[in-house]
Formats: C-alpha cells, sequence, structure tokens
C-alpha cells in the first residue's frame, strides 16, 4: 500500500484519514460533493477505500476495478493495521444491539475491549486508540461486500432477510456480502449461526459452528436461556423486549460464555440492560397508552419483530418511509392481529397500503407530526403506541437517529398538551 484514495469525508473516511497518516502512508481524500474528479488520482494510486454509502454502481468503484486498482472499504483497511482480535457480528436485524451487550459484558472482565464497526465507531479509530484490543464489531453488508483479509476469531450471524436493494445488486449480492465477513475463518475459529434460517445456516466458513434455535444445541427452551446444561439467563427477567431479543441477549452470552466470563456477570449486565435508543425504547405510558420508539427499525423484518412482542388488537402502528424495494406483504396476516388502526408516511406509505389492502384500518399522512397527533387521539386506555417505519428514514431525515428524536420531541410535545 503506497498511495491511497480515500472517497468520502464522512465519519469512516476521516478516520481512515487519521490512520493512515498516523502511519506515514500519502493519501488523498474527497467525496462526490468536491469539484475534483476521482479519476485524476487513480494513475497515482493503488488502493482505493470508499465509504460505505457507496454502491457497487458507483462510477468510481467501477473504473477502478477496470484499471485492476484494489478497492477496499475502511474496515478492512484498519484490519490491515490491527494486531488484536476481533469479535464480528452481522445480520439484517439486532447488530448494534447484540455487539453493545457483547461489549458491556466483556467490559466487566477484560481491561482491553473496545466497540466498533457500524454501530457508530469506525474500526480506523479503535485500531489508532488500541490496536492490540479485543475488538467487538458490528458489520454491515456493505463493510462485509469489500474485506479481503478480515478474520475473526469469533462471528455471529444473526438473522438474514431482504435489504439494501437500493445498494446491493440484489438480493443474492446483499446475502453473499454477509458471508464474505466470515470468509477467512479457519478451524481454530468459531461461527455462531441461525439455524432457523437456511441462508444463515448454510453460512460457508471453516469455523466451528454453533447453532441457535428452539431445538439446537445452544437454544431458548421455554423462555429459558440456555447453553448445553449451563443457565446463561432467565427471558423473564431481561428489560428489553421481544423473542428477537431474546436471541440477541443469547448470542451476546454465549460469546462471552465461550470466553470464559461468569454467569452471574452475564446475568448481572442482561438484567440492567435496558437497550440502546430507538430500538423498542420505552418513552413512557400516558393516560394507561404504552408509547414506543423503534426507529431504528428498517426493515420489514424488523417491524416483524416489533409486532410480534406486541398484544394482539392492542397497536396503533406508526410505520413507512424510504421505499428500498421491500416486500411488506408478508406481514399481512400479522397487522391484522396486532394492529388497530395503521398510519402510514414517507415515500412508501401508498405501496405499503396496497400491498396490505383492507385488513385493518390504514390512514396516510404526509407528516410524522400528524400520524404522532391522531394516534394520540384514537389511543384508548390500554393501547399501545408504536412507532416502527420498516423503511429506511433518508426521504424525510438525515437518519434513524434524527427520525428517532422527532417522533420523541413530537410525543413529548402531545404529553404537555393532554
Amino acid at each position: 500500500m503506497k498511495k491511497v484514495l480515500i472517497w468520502g469525508r464522512g465519519i469512516s473516511g476521516k478516520a481512515c484519514a487519521e490512520l493512515l497518516k498516523s502511519k506515514g502512508i500519502e493519501f488523498f481524500i474527497g467525496d462526490d460533493n468536491d469539484s475534483t474528479d476521482p479519476k485524476d488520482y487513480l494513475d497515482t494510486v493503488d488502493t482505493v477505500v470508499l465509504s460505505p454509502g457507496i454502491p457497487p454502481k458507483h462510477y468510481l468503484w467501477k473504473l477502478a476495478q477496470e484499471k485492476k486498482i484494489e478497492v477496499i472499504g475502511e474496515l478492512e483497511l484498519a484490519w490491515r493495521f490491527f494486531e488484536g482480535k476481533a469479535i464480528a457480528i452481522t445480520g439484517t436485524d439486532g447488530k448494534s444491539t447484540t455487539t453493545h451487550i457483547t461489549y458491556l459484558i466483556l467490559k466487566r472482565v477484560f481491561d482491553n475491549v473496545e466497540e466498533g464497526g457500524n454501530i457508530g465507531i469506525p474500526f480506523s479509530s479503535v485500531v489508532l486508540k488500541n490496536p492490540k484490543s479485543l475488538a467487538v464489531l458490528e458489520i454491515s453488508s456493505f463493510q462485509g461486500k469489500t474485506l479481503k483479509t478480515f478474520k475473526p476469531f469469533i462471528g455471529a450471524f444473526l438473522n438474514f432477510s431482504p435489504d439494501h436493494l437500493d445498494w446491493h445488486i440484489d438480493v443474492d449480492d446483499y446475502l453473499h456480502s454477509k458471508y464474505n465477513i466470515f470468509a477467512k475463518q479457519d478451524f481454530q475459529d468459531t461461527l455462531i449461526l441461525n439455524a432457523n434460517q437456511e441462508e444463515v445456516k448454510n453460512t460457508p466458513s471453516e469455523a466451528k459452528k454453533v447453532f441457535f434455535c428452539d431445538n439446537c444445541q445452544l437454544r431458548i427452551y421455554k423462555g429459558v436461556g440456555l447453553y448445553e446444561d449451563i443457565k446463561l439467563f432467565d427471558a423473564t427477567k431481561l428489560k428489553i423486549q421481544g423473542r428477537h431479543n431474546y436471541y440477541n441477549a443469547l448470542v451476546a452470552s454465549y460469546i462471552a460464555y465461550s470466553l470464559g466470563v461468569d454467569v452471574s456477570i452475564i446475568q448481572d449486565v442482561l438484567y440492567t440492560f435496558e437497550g440502546l435508543p430507538y430500538r423498542m425504547e420505552f418513552l413512557g405510558k400516558y393516560d394507561g397508552v404504552k408509547v414506543y420508539n423503534d426507529s431504528k427499525s428498517t426493515t420489514p423484518n424488523a417491524m416483524k419483530a416489533a409486532l410480534e412482542s406486541m398484544p394482539d388488537s392492542k397497536v396503533i402502528l406508526i410505520a413507512g418511509g424510504k421505499d428500498k424495494g421491500l416486500d411488506f406483504s408478508s406481514l399481512k396476516d400479522l397487522v391484522k392481529s396486532k394492529v388497530k388502526v395503521a398510519f402510514l408516511i414517507g415515500e412508501a406509505r401508498q405501496k405499503i397500503k396496497d400491498e396490505w389492502g383492507n385488513i385493518v384500518q390504514i390512514e396516510l399522512k404526509d407528516t410524522l407530526e400528524g400520524a404522532v397527533k391522531e394516534s394520540f387521539e384514537k389511543a384508548n386506555y390500554g393501547d399501545i403506541i408504536l412507532f416502527s417505519p420498516g423503511c429506511a428514514s433518508f426521504d424525510m431525515f438525515q437518519d434513524y437517529k434524527e427520525r428517532g428524536e422527532a417522533f420523541k420531541k413530537l410525543v413529548q410535545n402531545m404529553v404537555k398538551s393532554i
């Protein structure tokens, strides 16, 4: 690696630049908003590092490949300077929660643990700060696609459903970008897989495989997390709701247990963990109406997990956002059993309504504010207002965090007026 072109001035691009600077490697940095054409640099660099947001159809990606210039992402770059061990966690949903729980448990026992990746802390920043650490990494399909030498000693593939079809060429490309995260593992490594899904269960890897499902070696049985004959935790004592969160806790627990962490420590962390913001975040109970902020729900599968954790016929659902080309029709039966009324917003609102038909009362709203206002007006004692968009946020907000904060403020304003 002699000279590098970093394309993307976001958090990952800037972290790359800091890391390369510390290593004395010459680099150029830019993005699509610059007046400079990136192809002007291609005759002078041997590696291009692309921001995770830049899709394979981007002309720079194609041009670099035509010129036989190496194309990688920030995570692969950082790995080449890393001297520690990595735990890699991926999946369509639940990555951040599982990554953070794993980090919190391991931090109780080991002094040299760092958290990073797609969770918001670039791996380059981790490597710059602590190159010999035990790194717990959340890895997206965008990051997975450009990995070449990355080799985690523990991996976890939580679940899979179609997503990011506006970035990936097709579903197969999305799935194989996940597989690529574990491609370099060998028999000395461990890979934890969801045996309920064939796509995940059949992940190609030379690692020792451990499966989780209802009737596997690592499983949830009657609400209790078990590994072989060891009771890792009692699911009824978790503060985070839903079966998907039981699995998230189970995977994090097994990772910690396999590294020698005492069960009492695992349970202490799990039973006090209240969840990450915007992921089934309980905002409160107002005049008998519970409100949940699930703004991180960006796929139909995430919406499904949220609805499955709710009682029948009690949910006032607020959903919709940017259409990523995903299918919502598979949720019809679940929506029919759980939802009293659905308020749909954003670019995808008409598509979702068309796919759901007349199974429940559905109203289209132009703004999130309008949906929140009418949700409170429709809610009766014992109902639940659930904001679980099932879509990306980019049609109306910068990201799911901004969307989640907007929902919180609207709820707070409504409560004040009650």
